[in-house]
């Protein structure tokens, strides 16, 4: 992130806090990845994947990364990105009402979400509108500590959630729609059982061309049901991914494109009590 580039830094070069969409994301399970490593060829071959998806992802969000500069460059309300241990922080400059740049951000992460999860590496977050400042040296401001609170007590789950700041301007902005169901958030988002809105990242298999990207559902199942078989030794982690394996299914039976083989057999991984000896 170049002080030319970025958009926390005025024409004098003078860091400056600006009103932000702001998204926190942890990488979930990070200390037991790296511990899992039984040699330093796979702890290798693990930093060789997660750098590869990040870097990918990161071409797609931060404009200073991407081949397509020139053109993400020429509108001022692009994001900054910064990624540093486990987590990853994304902001994106308010200009008018925050509709646009929410959308531009529930679109980001819906990449990100999607990228990371078919390799294995599930991601929590939060969504926050606030005041930030970042480059590569620091991050600062209120938008960044409610996205950091929100992630740790609400989302939980492998979900990127909207602070309630974030939750509020989106209704805000549903009712500029004569009918809510036509709006871009109502894809974008979904509200989960605890009331909690968060990004439906699993609609970037169906992009507005109407092609269904059926193998990358494939690998989003697989990783879901490698972890559920993995974890069943700590039914607290165990949860998240069941979670995960609900929202997959929930997503196919929303799609008549999904076939419903796609879907994951969660009756085969469930936990349940058994004899201390048993006759067999």
């Amino acid at each position: 992130m170049t002080e030319s580039r970025n958009p926390y830094i005025d024409a004098n070069g003078t860091p400056k806090l600006r009103r932000s969409v702001v998204g926190f994301i942890d990488i979930l399970g990070y200390t037991d990845l790296v511990k899992s490593a039984k040699s330093r060829k796979e702890s290798q071959d693990i930093l060789d994947r997660l750098h590869r998806t990040l870097k990918r992802s990161r071409e797609h969000v931060d404009p200073n990364q991407s081949e397509d500069t020139l053109r993400r460059l020429r509108d001022k309300d692009f994001s900054a990105f910064r990624a540093f241990t486990d987590n990853i922080v994304i902001g994106h400059p308010i200009h008018d009402d925050g509709e646009i740049e929410l959308g531009s951000v529930f679109n980001d992460l819906s990449y990100f979400q999607m990228l990371m999860t078919m390799e294995g590496f599930f991601v929590r977050g939060a969504i926050a509108i606030g005041d930030l400042y970042m480059d590569d040296i620091a991050v600062f401001g209120g938008g960044l500590i409610e996205a950091y609170e929100a992630e740790t007590t609400l989302a939980r789950d492998p979900r990127i959630v909207l602070a309630p700041s974030a939750q509020t301007a989106v209704n805000r902005h549903l009712e500029y729609y004569g009918r809510g169901s036509h709006a871009p958030q109502n894809r974008d988002l979904l509200r989960d059982s605890d009331g909690q809105y968060f990004v439906n990242y699993l609609d970037t298999l169906i992009p507005e061309n109407g092609h269904f990207y059926e193998k990358e559902l494939s690998s989003h199942k697989a990783r879901i049901e490698e972890k559920l078989a993995l974890l069943r030794s700590r039914p607290p982690v165990w949860a998240k991914y069941l979670w995960a394996a609900n929202y997959h299914n929930y997503w196919c039976d929303q799609n008549s494109c999904v076939d419903a083989s796609m879907k994951i057999d969660t009756e085969t991984f469930q936990l349940s009590p058994a004899r201390l000896v048993s006759d067999a």
